[in-house]
């Protein structure tokens, strides 16, 4: 059995696939299979990952139609033949030694191991997402995701998990943010999560993204699932400041709706009083800025009609 499947969708990225892929086999990791997974590209890719898998036998392929991230990610874990499992898109790459280093935390009682990222690596905006090493486990371990905020970094890039994590689970097709869907429910699993400050994922940034596109259908997942967290932890007891900081950030998700150009007005309308019926106590005191104060004291829904006045483009 493979040590480490390392599963990386393609679709039509010929001009980033080689350098990705080279950053990838130059891990020292014994036991590496990388599956490149093409999803029906019309480019060039399905005759380049042939070559790749032709030129080392480390590399498998796998041609299917076109379904899109999530479905190519789905049928990569379906062939995966590792215990652990990572992910890395076809334009990014991963620092040298970041694999290697990250195993080695990945102990018998540690199923997720997450590691930092340079952010828009390359752009003027980049930023690092970077971690103080420790180890949570048993029930603690979702209370301190949620209490750090690890919602806002759902990446399916930046963590090694152990396969069985994936038993009973798979991305969810056809949708944008499908790792948001996914990270609560893995994280939920987890018997224990190493935070690294090992290595590093390198995420490119990309103009034409989907996520960084503002219209209402591309967005609309990551409030759904951000929404969908708060009721769950509302129920669970969360503590107030993590409450709160979480109803902030479904706030200003909900405003960012409200400004795409075909916002649907009455879905902002009927989440605004959700949110409206969500809101905490201690909302406004933990606001991260005057700014964000003004808007919690507006509330969702006189928010969302002042700040939607501005559209994007």
């Amino acid at each position: 059995m493979a040590t480490l499947s390392v599963i990386v969708p393609v679709f039509n990225t010929v001009g980033t696939l080689e350098r990705c892929v080279r950053s990838i086999l130059s891990q020292q990791v014994d036991g590496l299979e990388l599956i490149l997974v093409d999803d029906g590209s019309t480019d060039a890719c399905p005759a380049l990952c042939d070559e790749l898998s032709g030129a080392d036998a480390r590399v498998r392929v796998i041609h299917r139609p076109n379904g899109g991230l999530s479905a190519a990610r789905n049928s990569g874990i379906d062939a995966a033949k590792g215990t652990w499992i990572a992910f890395v898109d076809s334009d990014d790459e991963l620092a040298p030694d970041t694999l290697s280093a990250n195993l080695e935390l990945a102990t018998a009682d540690v199923d997720l191991v997450e590691f930092p990222v340079s952010v828009h690596y390359g752009a003027h905006n980049c930023y690092q997402l970077d971690f103080e090493p420790r180890t949570v486990s048993g029930d603690f371990v979702f209370k301190h995701w949620i209490k750090s905020g690890g919602y806002n970094h759902c990446y399916a890039w930046n963590k090694i998990y152990r396969a069985t994590l994936f038993e009973d689970i798979r991305f969810p097709e056809g949708e944008n943010f499908e790792d948001a869907a996914i990270c609560p429910s893995i994280i939920r699993k987890c018997r224990a999560v190493t935070y690294s400050d090992r290595g590093r994922y390198l995420y490119y940034s990309s103009g034409g993204s989907i996520t960084r596109q503002y219209r209402f259908a591309n967005q609309e997942p990551l409030f759904r699932h951000n929404l969908e967290l708060l009721q769950h932890i509302k129920k669970s007891g969360a503590d107030a400041e993590s409450l709160s900081r979480l109803w902030n950030g479904c706030l200003n998700l909900l405003i960012d709706l409200a400004r795409c150009k075909d916002a649907d007005k009455e879905y902002i309308a009927a989440k605004a009083a959700v949110l409206t019926s969500l809101k905490p106590i201690n909302a406004n005191r933990y606001a991260s800025s005057l700014k964000q104060k003004i808007k919690v004291t507006l509330g969702p829904a006189r928010a969302c009609k002042l700040l939607s006045i501005r559209k994007y483009k």
